[in-house]
């Protein structure tokens, strides 16, 4: 039994197709790995603010709330190893009417510069900037 032949225009085909193909593959599996990076940053950034808006609505006053929620945002952050440049930022506020006093909300705000320069190769910007917001109620029957 012998081999069909190949035609003389058939050599080189798939070098040919593997030269055209092998790049869109490559880019390919580079955005997925970025997309991940950057889903499992924002889900890290999204815990911070969670942890940052229970432990404030825990604390006995404004000062501490404060204090410990930006203590609770690094925390979780460092926790994850996520890298933010300069550290999370975190901005608290009690709302409705800007007083920690029982009944009311804390809202956290968690920002996060994320650095992507090892990702720059497809075209990502040198840093991304995550935002997240968390609510916590204060608990309206118990003592401050």
């Amino acid at each position: 039994m012998s081999r069909p032949s190949r035609g003389a225009g058939d050599r080189g085909v798939a070098t040919t197709e593997m030269v055209l193909v092998m790049p869109v593959l490559i880019s390919l599996l580079f955005l997925v790995i970025a997309a991940g990076r950057l889903t499992d940053a924002k889900s890290d950034v999204v815990g911070a603010a969670s942890d940052a808006a229970r432990v404030a609505s825990l604390q006995d006053n404004a000062g501490a709330a404060r204090t410990q929620a930006q203590a609770a945002a690094i925390d979780t952050v460092s926790g994850e190893n996520l890298n933010c440049k300069d550290g999370p930022q975190v901005s608290t506020e009690f709302l409705p009417d800007g007083r920690f006093e029982r009944g009311a909300t804390v809202h956290v705000e968690v920002t996060c510069t994320v650095d992507t320069r090892d990702l720059t190769y497809i075209g990502l910007p040198l840093s991304v900037t995550l935002v997240e917001e968390a609510w916590e109620p204060i608990d309206a029957h118990r003592s401050l």
